[in-house]
């Protein structure tokens, strides 16, 4: 599927939830904001994957992309350090989501919440101290 910027995606035909790849976050221009670095069919996959497993905290949902070493990078901020997490928001709580790399170490509105972490413990993506640390917003290696 070819994606284009600033365009909701439609998910599915059965379902209202759409999806908008904002270009303030694709780019270099704009320097107050983080950027991904993945593709932008890669930042809709992970997208529908924080979804379908659930990492959800009510308008709020959390991506990562793992590969089986760790977790990749998908972002940079705006000092141009790695990100490795994707927060989506559905912003007025209409099934109309966005998303960015979340910045966790420097916005604490960018930390997922204990349960989604305790879920991705779980799943062994992250490690128990890792839980204190992003919570704190201290760096680790992930």
């Amino acid at each position: 599927m070819t994606f284009k910027l600033d365009t909701e995606i439609q998910l599915s035909p059965d379902s209202d939830k759409t999806y908008y790849i904002s270009s303030a976050h694709r780019n270099d221009v704009t320097k107050d904001k983080s950027r991904w670095i993945i593709s932008m069919g890669e930042e809709v996959e992970c997208f529908i994957e924080s979804q379908e497993e659930e990492w959800i905290e009510s308008n709020l949902s959390w991506g990562i992309r793992s590969n089986g070493n760790g977790l990749e990078c998908i972002g940079f901020s705006t000092q141009d350090d790695e990100l490795k997490f994707a927060k989506f928001i559905d912003s007025s709580k209409n099934n109309k989501w966005h998303g960015y790399p979340a910045d966790y170490i420097r916005r604490q509105q960018d930390r997922p919440g204990i349960p989604v972490l305790k879920i991705w413990r779980e799943k062994n993506i992250i490690l128990k101290h890792h839980i204190i640390k992003i919570r704190q917003g201290k760096a680790c290696n992930l």
